[in-house]
């Protein structure tokens, strides 16, 4: 994602910025590289490797070649030429390989450049799994070059960290990236405390938009919202900077956040965040209409989707014919970048009619959206494979609905049958869209009378799974069994809670889900989602006594607590839980205390914990906290944290200063360092001892936070030092002040087993002499008024400053 010389030609601004061959859109969506370009670097590999192949003696391998041969990949790379790209890329590494073994130190930024490189041309190729290998290398040479470099290789490391965690996610180890696009971000976030420049706050916001895709994908929903809403903070700034080069990163942004609220059921928040950037859009597509009008289609398609999703078919009808009318214009200038636009946006037409008009009137735009996939994955497009499954299960129900029920059963078995194939490629990322389109063929079976082939349906692909991923064979057993349980016969007599035997095969059913519960408990694995999809299908069924009856005669045991609890008090409970905020969670509480109190909750809880445990025991314990203390002393801790955080998040110290006049019971609040800025806890220590009016200067005036220094080293206050050296670095960017007075801190506190003084002379170069000579007089004096025990700590820090004992 940097420039391909290697590392050695680019700006330091570039450096781990995405600026290079991918950040300038290579590939489908950007500009193809000049045809000339691509011949002049073809012919300067021919040149180089002539030149070498004629010398005499056998040459040394050539560091020229390699570069030479790293911009032919980048040319070919952007003129459509993935696999090209991969043989040139692959022959640069092999090159700064050989130079390594002799000068390793010389060439090891050059080599795990080029392996960066490597791994993103095998994955624009295609192969994931070859990508990766390259990889995970750049990113262990990255952190090793930090680690002997300390500062200098960090954007470097921030690069590999978020290209293995991509990576990782496309070999479908989607858990596994998390903690890298984490370590991703919060190494860029460091860097732009430090270098609040356009490139490096742009490249974290882009690491954040990534992080936030990762933990989606994780199914960490509503963790991946706050790291969204984070990226579109930074592309505002970014925005007003430079509109012109960055409104279009801030429409994808919003974008991008509308789907992560829509996801958590945040349906006013993502129509608040897709109408703004359709709104840019528009300002962009009028100003530049050959670039930006497709990013406006997609965003008109976007927004007829979120308002389709919100209830307001109207809307998003008007909106949804827009995004038709526009998509139909540009694919037929390219039709094989903008048909499948179209096809999304024929589906939410055929949504929006549906329920404007009614199902024949979908019936239309339905189709064609399902003939132009169809076309689109014959001519092996396998990537839309998943939109042609949706799109057929779309016309399925449309079908359906209009009373074809054999061209539903058709169109949504075709469903099926793709859905297999994918999730046979990919159990974990393709099963629960494989369980969605069977619970719709099966439903429209049953509902005709032939649940024979519905049940053969689940047979059939509980088979395929059973060798082939097992964990998905479980899901569908269950699924099985849930439908059995969910369909008994259609007569009044059989219906649950008749009073009559219930339907053998719901009984079948009944027993089967009973059975599964009994022996998962009983085996070594934890419950998870499909335990619970069991539990709450018993729960669910109508005749409860029937099923304590099976439970009790399949399992020789009691009825477990788990499954005598009410619908009702599990979603009271969930309620509670997922609460936006401790404040709104307290008020929860106190309109809910009497059942919140009972023991239904607890076991409520337990039972939430399976889908996500680190909140079910959060919650668990502040219960406990409430009964034992009551509401005021459980949760105080938890708003003043929460508080606390959004301080921390305040735009400017202005704002900071009106939060903490606003809350003042924030001022006797100890934050936790390692969750904490050093400057934000230097700011509430001196708030807290000396008022607003003696902190807040010294994060608004330069002049007035060296005066504090000065005071604090007259006194030979070390507290104090470590608080000036904290916001020396995070606010006014300051590094070497900032470590020198957090060791000086350390030495004054007799705290020295940590220091290390010569990660000063690393950051020399960072500063100019003036500051530099200022800080060697201040631990001169220092030396000189507390010259023991530490004498020899006090020289080293002298010698690394550049100074003479």
């Amino acid at each position: 994602m940097s420039s391909e010389d290697g590392g050695a030609g680019m700006s330091y601004e570039d450096r781990g910025t995405d600026v290079g061959d991918e950040g300038r859109g290579a590939g489908a969506g950007g500009e193809e590289a000049p045809a000339d370009a691509l011949r002049q670097a073809e012919e300067a590999v021919r040149s180089r490797r002539g030149a070498a192949e004629g010398a005499s003696p056998a040459p040394a391998p050539s560091p020229e070649l390699a570069a030479a041969l790293s911009r032919l990949s980048e040319l070919r790379a952007g003129a459509g030429d993935p696999a090209g790209a991969v043989a040139p890329a692959q022959e640069a590494v092999e090159i700064y390989e050989a130079l390594g073994a002799d000068r390793p130190a010389g060439f090891l930024p050059d080599l795990a450049m080029a392996l960066h490189h490597l791994s993103n041309r095998a994955r624009a190729a295609g192969d994931a799994m070859g990508a990766l290998a390259p990889a995970k290398e750049a990113a262990r040479l990255f952190a090793r070059l930090a680690s002997e470099h300390p500062g200098t290789f960090q954007a470097e490391l921030a690069l590999g960290m978020g290209s293995l965690a991509d990576w990782l996610a496309d070999t479908g180890d989607r858990a596994t990236a998390v903690p890298f696009a984490q370590r991703a971000v919060r190494l860029q976030h460091e860097l732009v405390d430090r270098d609040e420049s356009s490139a490096s706050v742009a490249t974290l916001a882009r690491y954040l938009h990534r992080y936030a895709a990762h933990l989606a994908a994780a199914g960490e929903l509503v963790e991946a919202v706050p790291q969204a809403e984070e990226a579109v903070g930074f592309h505002r700034l970014l925005a007003v900077r430079d509109p012109d080069a960055f409104l279009p990163g801030l429409a994808t942004a919003l974008n991008a956040l509308a789907d992560h609220r829509a996801a958590v059921s945040d349906a006013s928040g993502a129509l608040e965040s897709v109408r703004e950037a359709l709104a840019l859009h528009r300002e962009l597509a009028a100003r530049r209409p050959d670039v930006f009008r497709p990013d406006l289609a997609a965003t008109l398609n976007g927004l007829a989707g979120h308002l389709n999703a919100a209830g307001d078919p109207a809307d998003g009808l008007r909106t949804a014919e827009e995004a038709v009318a526009l998509h139909r214009e540009l694919a037929a200038r390219r039709p094989a970048a903008f048909r499948p636009g179209l096809a999304t946006a024929l589906g939410n037409l055929a949504r929006s009619l549906a329920d404007t008009g009614g199902p024949k009137e979908a019936l239309p735009p339905a189709r064609e959206a399902v003939d132009i996939l169809r076309e689109l994955v014959a001519g092996q497009t396998d990537a839309l494979l998943p939109a042609l499954a949706l799109a057929l299960q779309h016309l399925g129900a449309h079908l359906e609905l209009t009373g074809d029920d054999a061209g539903a059963v058709d169109a949504v078995r075709e469903a099926v049958v793709i859905r297999r194939t994918l999730a046979l490629e990919d159990p974990d990322g393709c099963e629960g869209p494989l369980v969605s389109a069977l619970a719709d063929l099966t439903r429209i079976l049953a509902r005709t009378g032939d649940r024979a082939t519905a049940v053969q349906e689940f047979d059939e692909a509980v088979k395929e799974f059973t060798a082939a991923h097992p964990a998905t064979a479980r899901r569908l057993r269950v699924e099985r069994s849930v439908f059995l349980l969910r369909c008994p016969g259609f007569g009044p007599e059989s219906a649950p809670g008749s009073g009559s035997d219930p339907d053998p095969e719901a009984a079948a059913g009944l027993r089967e889900l009973v059975t599964f519960l009994d022996e998962d408990a009983e085996g070594t694995g934890d419950a998870d989602a499909v335990t619970v999809r069991a539990r709450q299908a018993l729960r669910a069924y109508g005749d409860t006594r029937a099923v304590h009856t099976a439970w009790e005669d399949e399992t020789f045991t009691p009825v477990p607590d788990w499954l005598t609890l009410s619908p009702q008090a599990v979603e009271l409970v969930s309620s509670w839980m997922f609460a936006p905020n401790w404040p709104q969670s307290r008020d929860f509480w106190s309109r809910n205390a009497e059942v919140l109190s009972g023991a239904e909750t607890a076991t409520a809880l337990d039972e939430l914990a399976i889908l996500d445990p680190r909140s079910a025991q959060r919650h668990a314990l502040l219960r406990e906290a409430v009964l034992a203390h009551g509401v005021t002393a459980a949760y105080d801790p938890l708003i003043l944290t929460e508080q606390l955080a959004e301080w921390v998040e305040c735009a400017d110290w202005a704002e900071s200063r009106a939060f903490l006049e606003e809350h003042p019971r924030l001022l006797n609040v100890q934050p936790s360092e390692a969750d904490t800025p050093l400057a934000h806890i230097a700011v509430l220590d001196i708030a807290r001892t000396e008022g607003l009016d003696a902190a807040f200067p010294l994060v608004e005036d330069r002049s007035a936070l060296q005066a504090y220094v000065d005071r604090a080293l007259e006194a030979g206050d070390g507290n104090a030092l470590m608080h000036a050296g904290g916001i020396e670095g995070q606010v006014f960017g300051d590094r070497l002040s900032s470590l020198t007075h957090a060791q000086v801190a350390l030495v004054l506190s007799g705290e020295t087993g940590g220091i290390d003084p010569d990660d000063l002379a690393g950051l020399l170069h960072t500063t100019d002499e003036e500051t530099r000579t200022r800080l060697l007089d201040e631990v001169v004096a220092l030396r000189a008024r507390h010259p023991e025990p530490h004498g020899e700590t006090w020289r080293r820090i002298i010698r690394a400053l550049g100074g003479e004992d």
